[in-house]
C-alpha cells in the first residue's frame, strides 16, 4: 500500500523506518513510561528513574526525527514536498 506499487529509493526510505519506529515504540518507550510511572509513584527518584528517563527523552526525540523524515518522504511522493535545502516557495 505504500507507494502504490513504487520502487524508487523515497519509498525505500520509508519502508526501512516504518519497522524501526514501532518497535522503538513497543520494545523501548511503552516499557519505559510504564517504569517510570512505576517509580514515580512509589516516589523513587534514584539513579535508575533518571538514567530510563534520559533514555526515554532520547529514543522519543528519534523517534520524532523518524517520523518528521517519513513526514518528508511522503510529501515528496504527493510532488508536494519539492523543496529543497532552504528555499522557500516564494523562491520558485
Amino acid at each position: 500500500m505504500l507507494g502504490r506499487g513504487r520502487t524508487d529509493r523515497l519509498v525505500a526510505r520509508k519502508s526501512k523506518r516504518i519497522p524501526l519506529i514501532a518497535a522503538n515504540g513497543i520494545v523501548i518507550l511503552i516499557p519505559a513510561a510504564f517504569f517510570l510511572a512505576y517509580k514515580a509513584d512509589a516516589y523513587a527518584f534514584d539513579a535508575t528513574f533518571y538514567a530510563v528517563q534520559v533514555l526515554e527523552l532520547v529514543m522519543g526525540a528519534l523517534n520524532i526525527a523518524l517520523l518528521g523524515l517519513n513526514l518528508v518522504d511522503g510529501l515528496r511522493l504527493t510532488g508536494r514536498g519539492a523543496y529543497t535545502g532552504l528555499q522557500s516557495p516564494n523562491d520558485r
